[in-house]
């Protein structure tokens, strides 16, 4: 029963790591994602912009005010977009992200933790192992 019991202990060890790299890898795909969209956005955003630059000069002639607004606007999409593809807005600080990496592993552990006590039954503790080892003989 101690082999059994150390087996076990075992699985659950090895089914808990591969869980935690299972959520980890899933975060990392879910970051990945939006940073994907966000490339997508950005070329979205191009055309938009080539329109919004031949409407200022056309609206200027006959609205001052709007010749400025979209001016404003312009050069808030030509900030937005070259932070984003210059990976300015990418960049992330040691001290955030080990923090944003120990919340995620936490999280992961603690989804693999429960999954593992679904899965398998708890170890039995030593004290009630010698207990019965010692009425057996």
């Amino acid at each position: 029963s101690r082999v059994l019991s150390n087996e076990l202990a075992e699985i659950r060890k090895v089914t808990k790591m591969l869980g935690n790299a299972r959520m980890s890898l899933e975060q990392v795909q879910l970051r990945l994602t939006t940073i994907h969209d966000l490339g997508d956005a950005m070329v979205a955003i191009g055309p938009a912009m080539s329109t919004m630059k031949g409407l200022k000069s056309s609206l200027g002639r006959f609205m001052p005010e709007a010749d400025s607004e979209l001016n404003s606007m312009t050069q808030t999409l030509n900030g937005l977009m070259m932070d984003s593809l210059a990976g300015d807005s990418f960049s992330m600080e040691t001290g955030a992200s080990s923090e944003e990496t120990e919340r995620i592993l936490q999280e992961a552990s603690a989804v693999a933790e429960q999954q593992i006590g679904d899965k398998f039954p708890s170890v039995p503790t030593s004290t009630g192992l010698s207990q019965s080892s010692q009425s057996t003989y």
